[in-house]
């Protein structure tokens, strides 16, 4: 699954830079700032008791992903983009605090199960595609490297993600950005946990 969604963004970037031949490529750089609702994909797993069920091969294991709380963190950075008339390819270098909470609700109380405060710096690479006039849609690549993390978990120092997400480009050069960006690497070694984000983002060019 995730050679084929690294296929389809190849793919989508190759479409960027063919209709980018066709037209006049500005250099632009500048500074990026934005909120970032961050969330995580948590294992929900549940203990399969049906001894016939388990007999005729079913997992003794049984449950589906969950999603963690939502959390309204900030993202924050600086980037370099290639601007054509029909696509765009743009590099930011962000800084994005996210964090994973979870809260079980149990019979008269609620037990903070987890809560995970993460900061890290990535390398976002996303290709734009123009639709309309001041719309276009987006799709990226992100390694993203651990700096600082809250507790005593084990946290992984590499997050490989995906990007997907449409913008709005205002007349002087400002677009706004909505995203979703999914982890593709397990936040902790066989934890099954994921890191998802939604960042709504400014990028205010400087030339």
């Amino acid at each position: 699954m995730q050679y084929l969604m690294k296929r389809i963004l190849v793919l989508f970037f190759i479409l960027v830079i063919h209709l980018n031949s066709y037209s006049q490529i500005k250099f632009r750089y500048g500074l990026t700032a934005g909120l970032n609702i961050s969330t995580a994909i948590l294992p929900d797993l549940k203990l399969n008791t049906n001894l016939n069920s388990i007999l005729n091969g079913d997992d003794v294991v049984q449950g589906q992903a969950q999603l963690a709380d939502y959390v309204a963190m900030y993202k924050f950075g600086v980037f370099i983009k290639l601007d054509g008339g029909v696509a765009s390819f743009k590099l930011n270098l962000n800084y994005d605090k996210t964090n994973i909470h979870k809260d079980l609700n149990a019979a008269v109380f609620t037990i903070n199960a987890l809560d995970i405060n993460l900061g890290y710096i990535d390398l976002e690479l996303t290709g734009h595609l123009n639709i309309f006039k001041h719309f276009y849609i987006s799709a990226g690549y992100i390694p993203a490297l651990l700096i600082e993390h809250q507790g005593n978990l084990n946290i992984n120092d590499f997050d490989e993600r995906l990007l997907g997400g449409f913008g709005f480009r205002f007349s002087n050069g400002i677009t706004l950005d909505f995203d979703a960006i999914v982890g593709l690497s397990e936040i902790i070694d066989g934890s099954y946990i994921h890191n998802v984000m939604i960042p709504i983002t400014i990028n205010i060019p400087l030339n």
